[in-house]
């Protein structure tokens, strides 16, 4: 099974120990910065861009509930700019193209993982979490099974 995991925050060692993988499993982590995880996991580190106004947005809006939700509604979103780092990746589409599950672990990962799912089409199941990703590869394992 190839598994797909967006982490912008590249936390992903607690996930990947909770998930039920096999040596047969590809795993591929899409980070936005290094991973908290040994060398034998492949990794693809997408980096957004930062500019001056994304700073400053985040700074001036993020220290209230009404502002994060505000800044959550503009492009200056992190989710929104870490999915837009992932569509322009061209390694990611090929990685994408045979995925068979797709998880994102953080919420700033999961419109980038609905749009991994979209690209990679019928095959690919996209979902949020650690607890679905293992529901998610129990049916998996028993489809194969049969």
């Amino acid at each position: 099974m190839k598994v797909v995991v967006f982490a912008p925050s590249g936390a992903v060692a607690s996930a990947l120990d909770q998930l039920p993988l096999s040596d047969d499993d590809d795993v591929l982590v899409v980070a936005g910065g290094a991973p908290d995880i040994d060398a034998g996991v492949r990794t693809v580190i997408i980096t957004p861009s930062l500019r001056a106004a994304t700073r400053w947005a985040g700074a001036a809006l993020g220290g209230s509930v009404a502002g994060r939700n505000l800044l959550r509604l503009t492009p200056l979103d992190p989710g929104r700019r870490f999915a837009g780092a992932t569509r322009r990746a061209r390694r990611l589409r090929t990685e994408l193209a045979d995925a068979d599950l797709i998880v994102a672990l953080e919420r700033d990962g999961i419109l980038a993982a609905w749009h991994a799912a979209r690209r990679a089409g019928a095959r690919a199941h996209a979902v949020y979490g650690v607890p679905a990703a293992q529901g998610r590869m129990a049916e998996g394992r028993a489809a194969r099974a049969d």
